[in-house]
């Protein structure tokens, strides 16, 4: 191996642990994505804060870094459920599609929170653009399943014609929605109803409205 390639090498390896300090302290810890700081970063990857920045330009980048994580297996959950190859009737589709939802919600909540805590900070403005771009387009992967579900149900004469991009961000917003409000135990309470079957019920809700009447 060349020098060059050692140090290449090297470099990709340090970053590598850094982003797994980082991993570690966000999504392990208890102190909330924006009150942890690059110091603590650099503690748990045992280097100086300099060197974090070098590697990475700010804490949001790191964030955003993560959120990718976060969005491959979320996709990868996704595409799946969908099922491309099998014979399955559109409902069905978006059941699953919801279902892998919840079910990456609830194995990964950490990475949850994190997409909800970056949609809600002026994310855009707080990384590089290319940056941005590659969780836009994961992003846009996930929503675009949905919608092509959406599509074959009016194509089938299942779902009435709709605009099947705001459908799916419809059933995103519900699905979304229904998780954030029961997360907390005092509106579990109030509602009387455990996540998964309130989840559910609202998931059905979005696909009755859709069907043919």
């Amino acid at each position: 191996m060349t020098t060059r390639a050692r140090r290449e090498r090297e470099k990709e390896e340090r970053r590598r642990s850094i982003l797994r300090a980082a991993r570690e302290v966000f999504l392990d810890g208890d102190n909330g994505f924006h009150r942890v700081t690059v110091d603590e970063v650099a503690a748990r990857a045992e280097v100086s804060k300099g060197t974090v920045y070098l590697y990475f330009e700010s804490k949001e980048t790191i964030l955003a870094l993560l959120l990718l994580e976060g969005l491959e297996r979320l996709l990868a959950r996704l595409q799946e459920a969908y099922g491309a190859a099998e014979p399955l009737p559109a409902d069905e589709r978006l059941r699953r599609l919801g279902m892998a939802y919840f079910d990456f919600f609830a194995a990964a909540p950490e990475y949850f929170r994190l997409l909800v805590a970056m949609d809600r900070g002026r994310f855009p403005d707080a990384v590089k653009p290319e940056v941005y771009r590659q969780v836009l387009s994961a992003s846009l992967d996930g929503l675009a399943l949905v919608a092509q579900a959406v599509q074959q149900g009016v194509d089938e004469g299942l779902f009435r014609p709709c605009d099947v991009r705001s459908a799916a961000g419809i059933l995103w917003a519900t699905l979304n929605g229904s998780l954030e409000l029961l997360e907390h135990p005092l509106r579990r309470e109030m509602l009387g109803v455990e996540q998964e079957t309130f989840y559910r019920a609202a998931l059905e809700t979005v696909i009755e409205g859709l069907a043919r009447r």
